[in-house]
């Protein structure tokens, strides 16, 4: 798991990276078939703590695993005695078993290596606890500036491919025989934001976060240039999905 990499645009990441819509921490609940309030829960990759805050929020109390000391350091400084954090790597969790209710992974799954990171959230989890991995996934396929923008990309960062968005995360799930289910759950919902807010927010995708810093202020400038011809009043109005798998031990 190497999302120590974040460090470096911790602020940004936090500042600018939306949160999820309230329908995701129902189909949470739904999932676990209790409330999220007095849960015990374990959001490892937890970053800066975008969606440990929420569960929070929610009455939840969370372990925050991420191998960036900075990240978490944020998370210390916007989050509630509720939250508590633990340096530590997704693959090799360093947290006894049986432990809790619930094990998330926002934005972070696709981090880890499914064949040690689904045995370590399955020996952390209590007897039908739940592991639920989401991510917030823009929509914009087709939109010259989107095209333009992930194109540019895609030249640039060897690594990034906007088709790994469609990658099925739910078959290695069901795959490794551990879940008594595993159900996909999409949650559709719009995003208005400011057009600077959205260019700072890519700012911190690993991928842009990597360019040079010509490349980067080149790819980012062209994105804003772009916004901003479509959105002439300063605010963009965004299609995404909240898309999530939920397994039940």
């Amino acid at each position: 798991m190497t999302r120590q990499l974040f460090d470096h645009v911790a602020d940004a990441y936090d500042a600018y990276r939306p949160s999820y819509p309230p329908q995701l921490f129902d189909a949470l609940e739904s999932a676990l078939g209790q409330p999220l309030l007095r849960a015990d829960v374990l959001d490892v990759g937890a970053g800066t703590g975008i969606a440990a805050r929420a569960l929070a929020g929610r009455g939840s109390y969370v372990v925050a695993v991420d191998p960036g000391p900075k990240v978490l350091a944020v998370l210390r400084s916007r989050s509630t005695s509720r939250v508590r954090t633990v340096v530590g790597d997704g693959n090799a969790l360093p947290l006894r078993e049986g432990r809790f209710d619930l094990v998330t992974y926002g934005q972070s799954w696709h981090w880890t290596d499914p064949a040690r990171s689904l045995p370590e959230a399955h020996r952390v989890l209590h007897e039908r606890g739940v592991l639920a991995c989401f991510w917030n996934l823009l929509q914009a396929d087709g939109e010259d500036w989107w095209d333009r923008f992930a194109t540019t990309c895609e030249s640039l960062a060897p690594g990034y491919d906007r088709g790994q968005r469609d990658i099925d995360w739910g078959a290695a799930i069901e795959a490794s025989g551990l879940w008594r289910w595993v159900r996909q759950v999409e949650i559709p919902w719009t995003r208005e934001v400011p057009v600077d807010d959205f260019v700072a927010d890519y700012s911190s995708h690993s991928y842009v976060a990597d360019l040079s810093e010509a490349d980067r202020a080149s790819v980012l400038g062209d994105l804003r240039d772009d916004l901003r011809a479509v959105y002439a009043d300063g605010t963009a109005r965004l299609p995404y999905v909240t898309r999530t798998w939920v397994a039940r031990k």
